[in-house]
């Protein structure tokens, strides 16, 4: 395991991408975006996405310097073309157009598609926490076949299909609620594959439907399993119809599914709504009832969703960011290739 100083990651990661062919702002905005969520310790979206990225670079199916661009524009609502741009421009992009629409209208959406991996949808929503509004993201998509079984199935169906809401609080950071709708995102069996563990059980099924601890077996036609069973199932499958068909990505079982994700994002501006200050006092009365729960057994303390990213952000800008020898290897590879020293 390597441990990497927050900062120099991002200039490598950010070289690394610039040598495949991205501009600079491209290539800084992806990177930040990667150790940002390795920061706040969901290193399956964070630069153990970098060899993908690349990849998918070399074979044209990312173009690093597409910029997104509107399509259709009808009142409140907005299409974004990506131009087959990293899903990272593309999202802000989208969520920019979400949140100013919504400063004028109350609300608005904005549907994605045609788009690389999005990275953390939570970091997306946030944009609109960020502005004191309420933010919503429904993200479907992924590799065509999908990944994940639905609830009593033995065969790929759906993608892992996450969704994010992200809702501003008075004087602390905001609510982030960010998960697949899978038992957990793709990349976790990644990291856990490139790390050389066994998984916990109940997480997938091996190509021929048995439960299977090796994470090996996923990338081998093996499938995620639902979260919450029938009704992770139903969540993924409301991914599919309001990230997917409504984006007009559509979905991994259909023949011409679109690459990437696809994702429908909608900014709420809570002055339409009722005074700000009003709903943030509210918003704290729940808050601290979350918060003075009293903790059961084997628990220290009640959390509220974005508490532990935030508590882990600020340990990992001070003790660096952890990378398995497999990923770290396959990085400074790429950087070899292209004359880049390894910040280590």
């Amino acid at each position: 395991m390597q441990t990497i100083n927050s900062q120099a990651l991002i200039t490598y990661v950010q070289d690394l991408f610039q040598a495949a062919g991205a501009p600079p702002d491209h290539a800084q905005q992806v990177a930040e975006s990667l150790v940002s969520s390795n920061l706040a310790g969901h290193d399956s979206h964070g630069v153990i996405r970098t060899m993908q990225y690349i990849s998918s670079i070399k074979d044209g199916i990312i173009d690093p310097v597409a910029k997104p661009a509107i399509t259709r524009q009808t009142g409140v609502v907005t299409m974004v073309d990506g131009q087959r741009s990293f899903g990272q421009i593309g999202a802000r992009y989208a969520m920019e157009i979400a949140i100013e629409k919504a400063k004028t209208f109350g609300m608005a959406s904005s549907g994605l598609y045609n788009v690389g991996h999005v990275g953390r949808l939570g970091e997306w929503v946030q944009m609109a926490a960020d502005q004191q509004m309420i933010g919503l993201g429904f993200c479907n998509g992924g590799s065509r076949g999908g990944l994940v079984t639905p609830h009593g199935g033995a065969a790929r169906r759906l993608g892992t299909n996450p969704l994010a809401c992200a809702i501003p609080r008075t004087d602390a950071p905001p609510i982030v609620i960010d998960f697949a709708t899978s038992v957990v995102a793709e990349g976790k069996i990644r990291v856990a594959r490139n790390s050389g563990k066994a998984l916990p059980a109940g997480r997938i099924l091996n190509a021929i439907g048995e439960p299977s601890t090796d994470p090996n077996d996923l990338y081998a036609g093996g499938m995620l399993l639902p979260m919450a069973e029938h009704k992770g199932y139903c969540m993924a499958l409301m991914m599919d119809y309001l990230g997917g068909i409504l984006t007009t990505t559509g979905f991994p079982m259909q023949a011409n599914f679109r690459w990437g994700n696809g994702v429908l994002f909608m900014a709420l501006n809570i002055e339409a709504f009722q005074p700000l200050n009003d709903f943030l006092s509210e918003g704290e009365i729940l808050a601290n009832a979350m918060k003075s729960t009293p903790a059961r057994k084997g628990f220290d303390e009640v959390l509220l969703p974005g508490e532990p990213e935030q508590r882990m952000t600020a340990h990992r800008l001070q003790t660096g960011i952890p990378i398995d020898d497999n990923t770290w290897q396959q990085m400074v590879d790429a950087g070899k290739a292209v004359s880049i020293p390894a910040p280590i």
